[in-house]
């Protein structure tokens, strides 16, 4: 009987773990250029060797689904959307990071950096433009300022996007040992790419978690008070 409520058990801390990603996803509905989330989960030996259980389930990592969300015309000149497979290049405290996410902004000094202030790299370094006003970017991602070629956006692209951890808000960072590769997506300028992540399905899954979180729930609660009855029982005996 103490073998299901093991399983339960196990069954609820992943079904506990993936809701906690779907709300993840939610509150980032509205982040341009996010990737939502998903648990991986794997089988796995008992908890505790010495109480034999059935076969338990364990959360395994996560993965992201690389799918394109919508493009959205914005009328800014800072905003860059990229259509096909690809990903912008930031220079971060901690060392190249990659994004979909094309809200950018010019500093004081020229710099173009993403909202978090990371300066957005173009083929020779950090990208420097004159004011956001005179600045235009072809479809081959090509950047100039007052009429005359700056640089090219540094486009990059992954051939396992499993290798990509995310840091939030669509920000990603490459695995030990990743390559990145050369990309060629278009550029639309004007333009964001809408996170990729639909609030109604994100909801049908959650409300199927909440089910499946119940029933395990269930099955550890009726276990114990089968557990419960079966020591009242007992200790009637001895008395």
């Amino acid at each position: 009987m103490i073998r299901a409520a093991y399983t339960a058990a196990s069954g609820m801390i992943a079904e506990s773990q993936r809701l906690d990603l779907m709300a993840y996803n939610l509150a980032n509905v509205s982040t341009a250029g996010f990737k939502g989330a998903g648990v991986v989960r794997q089988s796995q030996r008992p908890t505790f060797p010495a109480v034999a259980t059935d076969v338990q389930t364990a959360p395994a990592g996560q993965y992201q689904d690389p799918s394109a969300g919508s493009l959205r015309p914005t009328g800014v000149a800072l905003d860059f959307a990229l259509e096909g497979d690809g990903y912008f290049e930031v220079r971060t405290a901690g060392g190249p990071a990659y994004t979909r996410n094309g809200h950018f902004r010019v500093t004081p000094d020229g710099s173009l950096t993403d909202a978090r202030g990371n300066l957005v790299l173009g083929e020779t370094g950090p990208l420097k433009v004159a004011s956001a006003d005179t600045i235009a970017v072809s479809e081959d991602g090509t950047v100039s300022a007052d009429g005359k070629r700056v640089d090219r956006l540094s486009l990059r692209k992954f051939s396992n996007t499993d290798e990509l951890r995310s840091s939030g808000a669509g920000l990603f960072f490459p695995a030990a040992g990743t390559v990145a590769e050369s990309a060629t997506p278009r550029v639309a300028q004007q333009t964001l790419e809408d996170s990729n992540v639909s609030t109604m399905a994100e909801m049908g899954h959650m409300i199927e978690t909440l089910r499946a979180f119940e029933s395990y729930q269930k099955v550890i609660t009726t276990v114990m008070d089968d557990v419960t009855g079966q020591a009242v029982r007992q200790l009637g005996r001895l008395a």
